[in-house]
Parts: structure tokens; C-alpha cells; sequence
């Protein structure tokens, strides 16, 4: 599969991975992470009003830590979206390629997976949308050096082959891919390719020695046979929430929004 145009893209749904304790912000709050305030406003607000503003109504939202907490808090808004839950209960054990299995379950068609600890400016999204490019990883600006992000790897073809998370990149990694940026955490997948990850889910799962690792290991295994455009951000205002010092820093880039 190359890097084809979708028929539509419309009739996105958008698939929240929200389930995760958020051990590293437990200092700040004993909530979902996803509750988070900034500007008077939860990262799960950010998300639902981007979410309107490009036109998207079909919902996934995958929950576990404190689902009722969160569960509750999302009701406001399934009179204006078409809001389904999926839940990973075993959120300690099953780490988020669980919780990527089961929201994949309420998906039938092209989608946009989110991880749930994101705040960005909406017109960030916009440009990812209106990009019908089908099956693109969302890209900003990053560094190779940075142990921390979440380092996008592409190959000749520009079609990205590893993503490389919380470790440096290897000498034989750089010689064999070029880096393009840190992934956001936000991915776009066709329908087609939604089955494919659906399959490769399962079968990544069937290992026990998997159950506790994240998405971005069966996503690693995913993109040796599929391809994976990338799409740079809009904007750098942006910022993955992991923990105090994160928080503090989406709050400033934030407050005035």
C-alpha cells in the first residue's frame, strides 16, 4: 500500500486513548489525566472543541482508571457527538495496545487515533484533516537527541518505519532511516488499514510478553509492511502532557487561548 488518496476521509472517527493512570503526573491530580484543567478548560475539553470545529462526530473514547470519573464527565457532550466507550479494566496490567484493540472494536471506518494527554491548537488538526492523504502520522518539530519524544524515523520513500520512544536512536537506526520530527500522537488510518492494525493487535497481543507494552511497539511492527506518510504539524503550540513540568508548560502556552 502506498501513500493513496482516501475516497472521503469524511466520517472520521476520532478513537481516544484515555484509560492510563498517569503515574508520573500523580503529584498534580488523582483523576484521569485527561481531566486535567487549562484555561478553565480539561484536556478532554481541548480535544472535544478542536473535534467540532473540524466538523468530526463520531467518538471513541477508550477509559479504565477512574471510568465512572470520566465516563460521567464526558456525558455533556454526547448531545452533540456520537459517543461510544470502550474499556480496558485491567488498565494496570494491559498496557495501551490493549486499550488501542478494544476502541478498535467500535471503529468501522477511516479514523484518527489520539492519545488523550495531548493539548494543540485546533487549526493543528484542521490542516491534518483537510490533508486527504490517507494513513499519516501527525509530526512536529523534535530532536533526534531527545531520549524523551517520541522520534519518527522515515525511509527513502519518506514513509515512516519506526517511531523510537523513551531511548536514543541506535548508530545503525540513523544510518538506516532518516529522523523527521517528533511524533504528536495523532495518527490518521483508512478503514483498510484499520482492519490491518485490528489483526496485527491481536496477534501482537497473543504473545504474553506484550500485554503490558504500549501501542507505539505494535505500531513499530505494523509500519515494516505498511505504509505511513507523515504530515507536519501547523503550528509548534502543542504539548504531550506526561508530567508536572509538561503541565506547567501547556499551561502557559495555553492560558491565553
Amino acid at each position: 500500500m502506498g501513500e493513496e488518496e482516501s475516497k472521503t476521509m469524511s466520517g472520521l472517527t476520532a478513537l481516544i486513548l484515555a484509560a492510563g493512570y498517569g503515574s508520573r503526573i500523580a503529584d498534580v491530580t488523582t483523576n484521569p489525566k485527561s481531566m486535567l484543567p487549562i484555561n478553565e478548560k480539561s484536556l478532554m475539553d481541548w480535544h472535544f472543541d478542536s473535534l467540532a470545529k473540524v466538523g468530526i462526530k463520531n467518538v471513541v473514547v477508550v477509559t479504565g482508571y477512574k471510568r465512572d470519573v470520566l465516563e460521567d464527565y464526558l456525558q455533556k457532550f454526547s448531545t452533540n457527538f456520537n459517543l461510544e466507550f470502550a474499556v480496558n479494566d485491567d488498565y494496570k496490567v494491559k498496557g495501551n495496545t490493549y486499550s488501542l484493540f478494544f476502541g478498535l472494536e467500535k471503529v468501522e471506518t477511516d479514523f484518527l487515533l489520539f492519545d488523550a494527554d495531548l493539548i494543540y491548537e485546533s487549526n493543528i488538526l484542521r490542516s491534518f484533516v483537510e490533508d486527504h492523504t490517507a494513513n499519516q502520522i501527525l509530526v512536529g518539530e523534535g530532536s533526534i537527541d531527545d531520549i524523551e519524544s517520541a522520534k519518527t524515523m522515515i525511509d527513502a520513500d519518506g514513509f515512516v518505519r519506526m517511531t523510537i520512544d523513551k531511548r536514543a536512536v541506535t548508530d545503525s537506526e540513523k544510518a538506516k532511516y532518516k529522523f523527521a520530527g517528533e511524533a504528536i500522537g495523532i495518527l490518521k488510518f483508512s478503514k483498510e488499514y484499520r482492519d490491518d492494525m485490528f489483526n496485527e493487535c491481536k496477534k501482537f497481543l497473543a504473545d504474553e510478553a506484550n500485554v503490558s507494552k504500549n501501542w507505539e511497539h505494535v505500531m513499530n511492527e505494523f509500519l515494516q509492511t505498511h505504509d505511513m506518510g507523515i504530515h507536519q504539524a501547523a503550528s509548534n503550540i502543542w504539548v504531550e502532557i506526561d508530567n508536572r513540568e509538561d503541565y506547567e508548560r501547556a499551561q502557559k502556552l495555553f492560558g491565553a487561548h
